[in-house]
Formats: C-alpha cells, sequence, structure tokens
C-alpha cells in the first residue's frame, strides 16, 4: 500500500501508514523505504525525509546501493545536493546506479560542472557507463547550457562505449539545442534523426519557440506535429490558433475553434520539456 500511496496522488497516505507500522513496531524492508522516500520527495517533507534517512542508517542499510541511490535522489530534488553528495560519498560500494543518480542530481540543481566532474570520477573508477547514465549526463549538459560538452560525450557514446543513441539521448539534445534558441538547428537535428521523434522531442522545440519568441514558421510546423502525434491535447490547438490570429489568419483560427469544440478533447499542458 505504501508504494501505491507513493506513487499517487495521495503519498501523505504513505506515511501515514509508516506511523501505523511504527506504532506496531514493524520495521520498513528496503523495497518500502524507497517508496517512502519518493512520498517525501512529492511532499517536500525534507524533516520526515531525514527521519527516515536516520532509520535505514539505524538498521543497518547504510551501504545498501538501491537505497542510496534512493537517498540521492530524494536529497537532490528536495534542492539539498550537499546532502545528496554526503549520501553518495559515505557509500564506499556505490554502484552505476548510484554514480547515475548523483550526475542527475546535479543537473537538475543546476550543477553542470559537478556532473561532468562527477562522471569523468565514475571512468577513473573503471565504470563503464550504461545508456541511463548518458541520458543522467546528457539532461545535465542541457539544463546547464554545457552544449560543448554535451555535444562531446553524444557523438562518444558509440564509438568509445558501443551505445546507440535512444530517443532519450536524442531528446536530451534537441532539448539542449531549444534551450539555447537554436531552433533551426534543433529542427534540422531531429528531422536528419536515425530513429522517429515522439512528442517530447517536438515539444522541446514548441518549448524553444515560446520561450524566445521564436521563427514562426517552425512554430507552426512543430504544433502541426504534435497535433497529429496527440490529437486530444487541446493546448496544441490553442498555440496555433494563437499564432494564426496574430497573422491574421482568422479562417483557420475558426477552423481549428471548430475543432476544438467538436471533438472529445482534452485539456492537458502545452508542453513539455527533458
Amino acid at each position: 500500500m505504501i508504494a501505491v500511496y507513493a506513487q499517487s496522488t495521495q503519498p501523505n497516505n504513505a506515511l501515514d501508514i509508516l506511523r501505523q507500522m511504527q506504532l506496531a513496531d514493524q520495521k520498513p524492508n528496503e523495497f518500502t523505504f524507497v517508496s517512502l522516500l519518493m512520498a517525501c520527495t512529492s511532499l517536500d517533507a525534507k524533516e520526515i525525509g531525514e527521519s527516515i534517512h536516520a532509520q535505514i542508517t539505524k538498521d543497518g542499510h547504510s551501504t545498501n546501493t538501491f537505497l542510496t541511490s534512493a537517498l540521492i535522489d530524494m536529497y537532490c530534488k528536495l534542492g539539498r545536493t550537499s546532502e545528496g553528495k554526503a549520501v553518495f560519498d559515505e557509500n564506499p560500494s556505490k554502484d552505476l546506479i548510484c554514480w547515475s543518480s548523483m550526475i542527475n542530481g546535479y543537473g537538475i540543481n543546476g550543477c553542470g560542472e559537478e556532473a561532468l566532474e562527477c562522471f569523468s570520477n565514475m571512468l577513473s573508477y573503471g565504470i563503464e557507463p550504461n545508456s541511463v547514465v548518458f541520458i543522467s549526463l546528457l539532461s545535465a549538459c542541457s539544463h546547464c547550457g554545457l552544449e560543448y560538452e554535451g555535444w562531446n560525450w553524444f557523438h562518444a557514446m558509440e564509438p568509445m562505449y558501443g551505445i546507440k543513441p535512444k530517443l532519450a539521448h536524442y531528446a536530451c539534445m534537441v532539448d539542449m539545442l531549444s534551450r539555447q534558441g537554436n531552433i533551426e538547428e534543433a529542427l534540422e537535428f531531429v528531422n536528419n534523426m536515425p530513429i522517429e521523434p515522439d512528442r517530447r522531442i517536438w515539444g522541446a522545440i514548441l518549448a524553444g519557440c515560446r520561450n524566445i519568441h521564436g521563427p514562426t514558421e517552425i512554430l507552426e510546423i512543430v504544433a502541426k506535429k504534435l497535433i497529429s502525434l496527440d490529437p486530444e491535447n487541446t493546448s496544441y490547438y490553442v498555440v496555433l490558433s494563437n499564432l494564426y490570429a496574430d497573422q491574421g489568419r482568422w479562417g483557420e483560427v475558426e477552423k481549428l475553434r471548430n475543432m476544438i469544440d467538436t471533438k472529445p478533447l482534452k485539456k492537458v499542458t502545452a508542453y513539455s520539456t527533458i
């Protein structure tokens, strides 16, 4: 039940069950601890997260790499990177998942240089990166504006480590280009991808266009692509309708409004980024 609540819209119920377990003198196992840490992240419950961390240590789980990764993830998502790094440093047997969590933690907190240094340290220990680690690394480069480093590692994936980039890796690169305002370059990159782009990738370009008031012709292309991929999402129709209104294309605006009125469309966030 704790796992179900932790991953739902009621993470507070997971913590209520923890209190019931404590009253019954029942100890959580490692999987329960992970779910509880997820609940703390969702609720921004720093103090409760710290108490759960203390319980993990008390129960002798401090070297459990599964829990180490979950603790790093919690602290970093709560903006407490130094505490996440302390957990990372305290485990002498950290595995690839721990390294990936730390790299990702740095990235989401805008510490791109630290993410790159962590990745380099991992390599110096003789630990080979996998596909997931590269997603963390490329995402960190994207969020922190490290375009040069991001491209270097993206191009090194296959020749150096035998890892063929997947859709998630391409999405990181499109997001990086879009965040830097390189919308035309992002579109060219997408058009030359060996993989069919999905909503994440087109959504990243859309976000970039909106953030810098990018080229209207690209915005139109992207909005139409997103409508074709997710025709029930009203927000994409609104983006396109607003663009047509700005251009005085009232006939097109009317068509889109009629489509919105006649279809059982759902209202979803206008765009997403990586």
